[in-house]
Protein backbone atom coordinates (compact mmCIF):
# COMPACT_ATOMS: atom_id res chain seq x y z
CA UNK A 1 0.00 0.00 0.00
CA UNK A 2 1.43 3.12 -0.95
CA UNK A 3 1.13 6.46 0.82
CA UNK A 4 -0.52 9.41 -1.04
CA UNK A 5 2.20 12.00 -1.65
CA UNK A 6 0.89 15.06 -0.03
CA UNK A 7 -0.31 17.94 -1.90
CA UNK A 8 2.60 21.01 -2.62
CA UNK A 9 1.34 24.21 -1.67
CA UNK A 10 1.17 26.73 -4.23
CA UNK A 11 3.62 28.93 -4.35
CA UNK A 12 2.44 32.71 -3.86
CA UNK A 13 3.52 35.64 -5.88
CA UNK A 14 4.74 38.46 -4.18
CA UNK A 15 4.47 41.89 -5.62
CA UNK A 16 7.41 43.66 -5.34
CA UNK A 17 7.84 47.51 -3.78
CA UNK A 18 7.55 48.84 -7.13
CA UNK A 19 4.69 46.61 -8.59
CA UNK A 20 2.69 47.57 -5.07
CA UNK A 21 3.36 51.66 -5.68
CA UNK A 22 2.35 51.68 -9.21
CA UNK A 23 -0.81 49.46 -8.23
CA UNK A 24 -1.60 52.13 -5.84
CA UNK A 25 -0.95 54.28 -7.99
CA UNK A 26 -3.37 53.26 -10.81
CA UNK A 27 -6.57 54.42 -9.53
CA UNK A 28 -5.88 58.36 -9.58
CA UNK A 29 -3.88 58.01 -12.71
CA UNK A 30 -7.10 56.84 -13.93
CA UNK A 31 -9.14 59.39 -12.53
CA UNK A 32 -6.37 62.01 -13.91
CA UNK A 33 -6.45 60.90 -17.28
CA UNK A 34 -9.94 60.65 -17.44
CA UNK A 35 -10.72 64.34 -15.94
CA UNK A 36 -7.82 66.03 -16.95
CA UNK A 37 -5.60 64.64 -19.62
CA UNK A 38 -8.42 63.83 -21.77
CA UNK A 39 -10.36 66.76 -21.94
CA UNK A 40 -6.92 68.34 -22.28
CA UNK A 41 -5.39 66.45 -25.43
CA UNK A 42 -9.26 66.67 -26.92
CA UNK A 43 -9.19 70.71 -26.83
CA UNK A 44 -5.82 70.99 -28.10
CA UNK A 45 -6.71 68.24 -30.97
CA UNK A 46 -9.96 70.42 -31.93
CA UNK A 47 -7.86 74.08 -31.64
CA UNK A 48 -6.24 72.27 -35.00
CA UNK A 49 -9.62 72.13 -36.92
CA UNK A 50 -12.42 74.99 -37.52
CA UNK A 51 -15.69 74.26 -36.22
CA UNK A 52 -18.42 77.35 -35.96
CA UNK A 53 -21.55 76.50 -35.69
CA UNK A 54 -22.49 80.04 -37.07
CA UNK A 55 -20.73 79.20 -39.99
CA UNK A 56 -21.66 75.19 -40.86
CA UNK A 57 -21.08 75.62 -44.69
CA UNK A 58 -17.52 75.73 -43.76
CA UNK A 59 -17.35 72.16 -42.37
CA UNK A 60 -14.52 70.75 -40.31
CA UNK A 61 -11.65 71.41 -41.76
CA UNK A 62 -7.89 70.92 -40.59
CA UNK A 63 -6.37 74.06 -40.49
CA UNK A 64 -3.35 73.22 -38.27
CA UNK A 65 -1.74 76.03 -36.56
CA UNK A 66 -3.40 79.00 -37.90
CA UNK A 67 -5.79 79.59 -34.93
CA UNK A 68 -2.78 80.35 -32.94
CA UNK A 69 -1.24 82.18 -36.01
CA UNK A 70 -4.71 84.54 -36.03
CA UNK A 71 -4.20 85.21 -32.54
CA UNK A 72 -1.29 87.25 -33.12
CA UNK A 73 -3.64 89.82 -35.10
CA UNK A 74 -6.51 89.67 -33.15
CA UNK A 75 -7.13 92.66 -31.64
CA UNK A 76 -9.65 91.52 -29.07
CA UNK A 77 -7.14 88.61 -27.75
CA UNK A 78 -4.57 91.21 -26.87
CA UNK A 79 -6.87 93.64 -25.17
CA UNK A 80 -7.59 90.60 -23.22
CA UNK A 81 -4.43 89.56 -22.49
CA UNK A 82 -3.30 92.68 -21.42
CA UNK A 83 -6.24 92.92 -19.51
CA UNK A 84 -5.41 89.89 -17.79
CA UNK A 85 -1.84 90.27 -16.98
CA UNK A 86 -2.39 93.90 -15.33
CA UNK A 87 -5.43 92.70 -13.27
CA UNK A 88 -3.64 89.56 -12.37
CA UNK A 89 -0.52 92.26 -11.34
CA UNK A 90 -2.75 94.13 -9.29
CA UNK A 91 -4.02 92.04 -7.63
CA UNK A 92 -1.82 89.76 -7.06
CA UNK A 93 0.43 92.44 -5.07
CA UNK A 94 -2.71 93.77 -3.59
CA UNK A 95 -4.08 90.55 -1.98
CA UNK A 96 -0.13 90.25 -0.03
CA UNK A 97 -0.23 93.70 0.89
CA UNK A 98 -3.16 93.36 2.49
CA UNK A 99 -3.13 89.54 3.63
CA UNK A 100 0.22 89.21 5.25
CA UNK A 101 -0.37 92.26 7.74
CA UNK A 102 -3.96 90.49 8.49
CA UNK A 103 -1.97 87.24 8.92
CA UNK A 104 0.21 89.43 11.59
CA UNK A 105 -2.41 90.98 13.57
CA UNK A 106 -4.36 87.03 13.72
CA UNK A 107 -1.37 85.47 15.23
CA UNK A 108 -0.39 88.48 17.06
CA UNK A 109 -1.53 87.82 21.31
CA UNK A 110 -4.21 90.51 21.03
CA UNK A 111 -7.68 91.18 21.52
CA UNK A 112 -7.43 92.40 17.48
CA UNK A 113 -6.78 88.64 16.44
CA UNK A 114 -10.25 87.28 16.52
CA UNK A 115 -11.37 90.07 14.82
CA UNK A 116 -8.66 90.08 12.15
CA UNK A 117 -9.33 85.85 12.02
CA UNK A 118 -13.40 87.03 11.51
CA UNK A 119 -12.07 89.04 8.77
CA UNK A 120 -10.38 86.52 7.20
CA UNK A 121 -12.84 84.01 6.86
CA UNK A 122 -15.47 86.38 5.81
CA UNK A 123 -14.14 87.38 2.33
CA UNK A 124 -12.94 83.53 2.27
CA UNK A 125 -15.97 81.79 2.12
CA UNK A 126 -18.30 83.76 0.20
CA UNK A 127 -19.03 83.12 -3.40
CA UNK A 128 -17.02 84.89 -5.63
CA UNK A 129 -20.05 85.76 -7.38
CA UNK A 130 -21.81 87.21 -4.56
CA UNK A 131 -18.96 89.17 -3.70
CA UNK A 132 -19.30 91.00 -7.09
CA UNK A 133 -22.66 91.54 -6.67
CA UNK A 134 -22.51 92.95 -3.50
CA UNK A 135 -19.48 95.45 -4.88
CA UNK A 136 -21.78 96.17 -7.79
CA UNK A 137 -24.42 97.45 -5.70
CA UNK A 138 -22.02 99.57 -3.33
CA UNK A 139 -20.48 101.33 -6.77
CA UNK A 140 -23.58 101.67 -8.17
CA UNK A 141 -23.80 105.42 -9.96
CA UNK A 142 -27.23 105.75 -8.86
CA UNK A 143 -28.00 104.01 -5.41
CA UNK A 144 -24.65 103.13 -4.21
CA UNK A 145 -23.60 103.36 -0.83
CA UNK A 146 -19.91 104.29 -1.82
CA UNK A 147 -21.35 107.38 -3.84
CA UNK A 148 -23.78 108.28 -1.20
CA UNK A 149 -20.61 108.64 1.17
CA UNK A 150 -18.45 110.28 -1.20
CA UNK A 151 -21.26 113.32 -1.61
CA UNK A 152 -22.26 113.25 2.27
CA UNK A 153 -18.61 114.43 2.81
CA UNK A 154 -18.38 116.66 0.10
CA UNK A 155 -15.88 115.13 -1.58
CA UNK A 156 -17.58 115.01 -5.03
CA UNK A 157 -20.46 117.18 -6.03
CA UNK A 158 -22.89 114.41 -8.02
CA UNK A 159 -22.97 110.54 -7.98
CA UNK A 160 -19.85 108.95 -9.80
CA UNK A 161 -20.61 106.47 -12.92
CA UNK A 162 -17.93 103.97 -11.68
CA UNK A 163 -19.16 101.19 -13.42
CA UNK A 164 -19.48 102.69 -16.58
CA UNK A 165 -15.90 104.40 -16.70
CA UNK A 166 -13.70 102.12 -18.32
CA UNK A 167 -10.99 103.33 -15.93
CA UNK A 168 -12.84 102.98 -12.61
CA UNK A 169 -14.84 99.94 -13.45
CA UNK A 170 -11.43 98.90 -14.11
CA UNK A 171 -10.56 100.28 -10.04
CA UNK A 172 -13.68 98.76 -8.50
CA UNK A 173 -12.62 95.22 -10.41
CA UNK A 174 -9.18 95.41 -8.82
CA UNK A 175 -10.63 96.53 -5.34
CA UNK A 176 -12.85 93.87 -5.37
CA UNK A 177 -10.80 90.90 -6.06
CA UNK A 178 -8.40 92.21 -3.56
CA UNK A 179 -11.10 92.18 -1.28
CA UNK A 180 -11.94 88.48 -1.99
CA UNK A 181 -8.29 87.06 -2.49
CA UNK A 182 -6.16 88.86 0.37
CA UNK A 183 -8.08 86.16 3.10
CA UNK A 184 -6.88 83.37 1.30
CA UNK A 185 -3.17 84.86 1.45
CA UNK A 186 -3.89 85.84 5.24
CA UNK A 187 -4.86 82.13 5.45
CA UNK A 188 -1.93 80.32 3.92
CA UNK A 189 0.61 83.27 5.90
CA UNK A 190 -1.24 82.53 9.19
CA UNK A 191 -0.47 79.08 8.55
CA UNK A 192 2.98 79.32 8.00
CA UNK A 193 3.27 81.81 11.00
CA UNK A 194 2.14 79.34 13.52
CA UNK A 195 5.08 76.93 12.30
CA UNK A 196 7.83 79.18 13.26
CA UNK A 197 9.48 78.27 16.49
CA UNK A 198 8.48 80.89 18.92
CA UNK A 199 11.87 80.31 20.42
CA UNK A 200 14.02 81.56 17.30
CA UNK A 201 11.63 85.35 17.39
CA UNK A 202 12.36 85.04 21.74
CA UNK A 203 16.45 84.76 21.21
CA UNK A 204 16.62 87.59 18.57
CA UNK A 205 14.75 89.86 20.77
CA UNK A 206 17.19 88.54 23.51
CA UNK A 207 20.43 89.48 21.51
CA UNK A 208 18.71 93.00 20.78
CA UNK A 209 16.68 92.95 17.09
CA UNK A 210 13.63 94.84 18.05
CA UNK A 211 10.37 93.69 16.25
CA UNK A 212 11.01 95.30 12.63
CA UNK A 213 14.27 93.41 12.54
CA UNK A 214 12.76 90.47 14.16
CA UNK A 215 10.53 90.75 11.37
CA UNK A 216 12.87 91.13 8.70
CA UNK A 217 15.63 88.51 9.65
CA UNK A 218 13.62 85.63 11.02
CA UNK A 219 9.98 85.89 10.76
CA UNK A 220 10.40 86.71 6.78
CA UNK A 221 12.63 83.91 5.54
CA UNK A 222 11.08 81.66 7.53
CA UNK A 223 7.60 82.43 6.30
CA UNK A 224 8.93 82.42 2.33
CA UNK A 225 8.15 79.23 1.22
CA UNK A 226 4.47 79.68 3.01
CA UNK A 227 4.21 82.82 0.80
CA UNK A 228 5.82 81.44 -2.32
CA UNK A 229 2.78 78.44 -2.45
CA UNK A 230 0.19 81.57 -2.03
CA UNK A 231 1.83 83.10 -4.36
CA UNK A 232 1.88 80.50 -7.19
CA UNK A 233 -1.85 79.58 -6.51
CA UNK A 234 -2.94 83.30 -6.23
CA UNK A 235 -1.09 83.94 -9.56
CA UNK A 236 -3.03 81.18 -11.42
CA UNK A 237 -6.14 82.46 -10.14
CA UNK A 238 -5.59 85.36 -10.90
CA UNK A 239 -4.63 84.11 -15.01
CA UNK A 240 -7.73 82.51 -14.81
CA UNK A 241 -10.06 84.77 -13.63
CA UNK A 242 -13.65 84.43 -15.05
CA UNK A 243 -16.44 84.90 -12.60
CA UNK A 244 -16.14 88.29 -10.37
CA UNK A 245 -15.21 90.55 -13.94
CA UNK A 246 -18.23 88.54 -15.48
CA UNK A 247 -20.59 89.12 -12.65
CA UNK A 248 -18.93 92.57 -11.81
CA UNK A 249 -18.78 94.30 -15.30
CA UNK A 250 -19.61 91.60 -18.15
CA UNK A 251 -16.17 93.12 -19.41
CA UNK A 252 -17.44 96.34 -20.44
CA UNK A 253 -17.72 99.00 -20.39
CA UNK A 254 -16.51 99.48 -23.87
CA UNK A 255 -13.28 101.14 -24.30
CA UNK A 256 -13.37 100.98 -28.07
CA UNK A 257 -14.36 98.53 -29.58
CA UNK A 258 -13.06 96.26 -26.74
CA UNK A 259 -14.45 95.70 -23.43
CA UNK A 260 -12.48 97.64 -21.02
CA UNK A 261 -12.25 94.59 -18.19
CA UNK A 262 -12.77 91.79 -20.37
CA UNK A 263 -10.04 89.47 -19.35
CA UNK A 264 -9.13 86.28 -21.41
CA UNK A 265 -11.77 83.96 -19.62
CA UNK A 266 -14.78 85.96 -20.69
CA UNK A 267 -13.27 86.01 -23.95
CA UNK A 268 -13.05 82.31 -24.25
CA UNK A 269 -16.29 81.80 -22.69
CA UNK A 270 -18.18 84.50 -25.16
CA UNK A 271 -15.68 82.93 -28.34
CA UNK A 272 -17.28 79.62 -27.10
CA UNK A 273 -20.82 80.08 -25.84
CA UNK A 274 -22.02 83.21 -27.38
CA UNK A 275 -19.97 82.97 -30.70
CA UNK A 276 -20.02 79.17 -31.12
CA UNK A 277 -17.10 78.83 -32.66
CA UNK A 278 -15.46 76.16 -30.84
CA UNK A 279 -12.28 75.68 -32.75
CA UNK A 280 -11.10 79.09 -32.24
CA UNK A 281 -12.11 78.60 -28.35
CA UNK A 282 -10.27 75.98 -27.87
CA UNK A 283 -7.38 77.17 -29.44
CA UNK A 284 -7.85 80.59 -26.90
CA UNK A 285 -8.29 77.78 -23.87
CA UNK A 286 -4.91 76.67 -24.75
CA UNK A 287 -2.95 79.93 -25.01
CA UNK A 288 -4.65 80.06 -21.77
CA UNK A 289 -3.24 76.74 -20.26
CA UNK A 290 -0.10 77.21 -22.02
CA UNK A 291 0.49 81.07 -19.50
CA UNK A 292 -0.58 79.39 -16.63
CA UNK A 293 1.88 76.15 -17.44
CA UNK A 294 4.73 78.84 -17.41
CA UNK A 295 4.09 80.63 -14.01
CA UNK A 296 3.68 77.17 -12.50
CA UNK A 297 7.23 75.97 -14.43
CA UNK A 298 8.58 79.30 -12.67
CA UNK A 299 7.22 78.31 -9.19
CA UNK A 300 8.71 74.96 -9.53
CA UNK A 301 12.26 76.51 -10.86
CA UNK A 302 12.21 78.63 -7.91
CA UNK A 303 11.09 76.09 -4.83
CA UNK A 304 14.26 73.67 -6.30
CA UNK A 305 16.56 76.50 -6.24
CA UNK A 306 15.63 77.22 -2.89
CA UNK A 307 16.03 73.29 -1.82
Amino acid sequence: MTTPTPARPRARRTLSEEGLALLLLLPAALIFGAVMLYPMLTTLYNSLFVNSLTEPYLGTPFVGLKHYADMLHDGRFLNALRNTLVYGLLTVSGSFLIGVPMALVAHAESRARWLARVAMLLPWAMPPVISALIFQWLFNGQYGVVNDLLVRLHLVSSPVAFLTSPVLAGVVLVVTVVWKTSSFVALIALGGLQGIPQELTEAAEVDGAGRVQSFWRVTLPMLAPALAVAFIFRAISAIQVFDIPYALTGGGPTASQYGATETLGIYIYRTTLEFLDFGYGAALSVALFAVSLAITALYVRFVRGDA
